[in-house]
């Protein structure tokens, strides 16, 4: 009950901060695309962006080869747009697709839920280790813009700085055969809910596979790392054609510190991240090129890309529900 009430407000503070930057922004940015929209650029825009996918379906294949599990890159390709429409929806961007992954490579590819989810939970590591690190690369760039509020660098070390001892907490511990996430567990004494009592078995089976994994599995760490690096790489080659798209030609550099704060806003627990994507990427060219306009135009067309791949991981996740029933069906 507490959870629901703490995700309405969120929600709420979402919807009035998108209405506002809509009153005071929009139709700024709506003049912005009109009067300097390149099609030629969105189109290029278009065909990068679906490419981010395969990126992440390529760090994902990675681990699962560790694990001897060898599944096609479009079979994950479809996998990740289901599990993204998932997440989309649920009050993060960046979680809350993960089981349905792991079902769908069960039912589809005939990997067990426990390698799945060992799988799944090193394939979020690598990001967020991901994340964090560009996190530093936006942090230094931040010291060089001049104008930029001491609280905003003081909020991105905090965020920065909690994130890599989180990082670290849960890989020492597993390396250490201590369990981050079943010590968690204890802590929590979720043990004694009757319904939960088994669920501390599969918890441990999955960090034994995890440890494992980063005992006799550091190439395919490393590889997998690397191709966090292509995706933020492809980020930035993505953005920059969106930003030529209508009219504005942005530095590399002020382009890493929009991903930056993407990656932040999309941890915020609140679904789409609605409100806080605008309100922060606004805030953000506001301070970098005096018009929030931007960043709002900017919002918009992001939103609009990611509602498109909603609607398609939607429409995934129907066409598989089909195939289950019907083989089900065909079992009885």
């Amino acid at each position: 009950m507490k959870k629901q009430i703490n995700l309405i407000i969120s929600l709420v503070i979402g919807i009035i901060l998108f209405i506002i930057m809509i009153y005071y922004f929009g139709l700024e940015s709506i003049k912005l695309i009109y009067q300097n929209m390149n099609p030629v650029y969105f189109i290029i825009y278009l065909l990068i962006t679906s490419t981010v996918f395969f990126t992440t379906s390529l760090r994902l294949q990675v681990i699962l080869k560790a694990y001897r599990k060898k599944i096609p890159l479009l079979t994950l390709f479809r996998q990740d747009i289901a599990g993204f429409a998932i997440a989309y929806i649920t009050p993060s961007v960046k979680l809350g697709g993960e089981p349905l992954k792991v079902y769908m490579m069960k039912k589809e590819s005939g990997v067990d839920i426990k390698t799945g989810s060992s799988a799944m939970i090193l394939d979020k590591f690598v990001e967020i280790l991901g994340t964090i690190s560009v996190g530093v690369i936006g942090l230094i760039l931040l010291f060089f813009i001049p104008g930029i509020p001491n609280e905003i660098k003081a909020v991105l070390i905090g965020i920065i700085v909690i994130g890599l001892i989180v990082l670290y907490w849960v890989y020492n511990r597993t390396i250490r055969k201590k369990g981050s996430f079943s010590t968690l567990f204890n802590l929590l004494r979720f043990y004694k809910i009757t319904k939960w009592k088994t669920i501390l078995k599969i918890i441990e089976d999955i960090e034994a596979k995890m440890h494992k994994f980063f005992i006799f599995n550091k190439k395919e760490f490393i590889l997998s790392f690397l191709f966090y690096w292509l995706y933020f790489i492809i980020n930035i080659i993505e953005f920059k054609f969106l930003f030529l798209g209508f009219g504005i030609n942005l530095p590399i550099v002020e382009i890493i510190l929009v991903i930056v704060v993407l990656g932040i806003v999309n941890f915020i627990p609140v679904p789409a991240a609605l409100g806080f994507l605008e309100a922060s990427e606004s805030g953000l060219f506001s301070l970098l090129k005096g018009s929030a306009g931007i960043g709002l135009a900017f919002s918009l067309i992001v939103r609009l890309r990611n509602i498109f791949f909603t609607v398609i991981g939607f429409a995934i996740i129907s066409h598989f529900s089909g195939e289950q029933i019907i083989k089900n069906q065909e079992k009885t």
